[in-house]
């Protein structure tokens, strides 16, 4: 509830920057997506498939072939990069919230740390994809862990492995309410994708601040007070 209602507050006094810089983020991750598809499309045009009936045309398509497999590998880890580096910048902007500083759009453009970020953000991602592989409850288990790593890279300065480690140590030691977090920032997730997409726009903002307030809040740190 403190978490929430603070990075409600945060949300409200800074919305401009936040919304914008998370809209032009969403950009750039829908347009790599769009640009893997078309890849595969072009490499394996055997896998694509049209069909016509009284509701319109539809599409699919399906990676089955070897190029497309290949393409669809190498997409996988490109946004993970790409994602790694978009939190590298974005939560830099939301740490200068957490520590008192006035922020602007081009707060949240400029990464710290990024090279970290990005290599904790793969094994993340290697880690919770696995998991997800496993019958998905490990996958779960897995991004409840260590959902602090990034955070703990930029704000303490941690080499990957050693924010990874610091992630899960948080979690557990701390495991009912970093799950009810976690499932307060999916419930407010799934809520902002429900409004048609657009509450992403919100629901994006208010659950990386929530995701930075429980982190400094059980590991002893700070924050700025919600009202000044």
């Amino acid at each position: 509830g403190d978490a929430f209602g603070w990075a409600w507050n945060k949300f409200a006094k800074n919305a401009v920057p936040l919304i914008v810089a998370t809209l032009i983020f969403a950009v750039v991750v829908l347009v790599l997506q769009g640009l893997v598809n078309v890849v595969q499309m072009l490499v394996s045009p055997g896998d694509t498939s049209y069909s016509a009936d009284g509701s319109g045309l539809s599409f699919s398509y399906s990676a089955s072939s070897f190029a497309g497999l290949l393409v669809t590998i190498v997409g996988w880890c490109l946004s993970l990069i790409v994602t790694s580096a978009i939190q590298s910048a974005f939560f830099s902007g939301i740490l200068d919230i957490a520590n008192g500083i006035p922020v602007t759009v081009g707060s949240f453009f400029k990464p710290r740390n990024m090279g970290n970020v990005v290599v904790a953000g793969v094994i993340v991602g290697v880690i919770t994809t696995i998991g997800s592989f496993l019958c998905v409850i490990p996958g779960l288990i897995a991004s409840v862990m260590l959902m602090f790593t990034v955070v703990a890279v930029l704000d303490r300065n941690l080499a990957p492995i050693d924010a990874v480690k610091a992630s899960f140590d948080t979690a557990k030691n701390n495991f009912g309410p970093v799950l009810v977090t976690w499932l307060v920032m999916v419930l407010v997730a799934v809520v902002g994708a429900l409004l048609c997409g657009v509450g992403l726009l919100v629901a994006v903002p208010v659950v990386s601040l929530m995701l930075v307030y429980a982190y400094r809040a059980l590991n002893g740190g700070s924050v700025a007070p919600a009202t000044p």
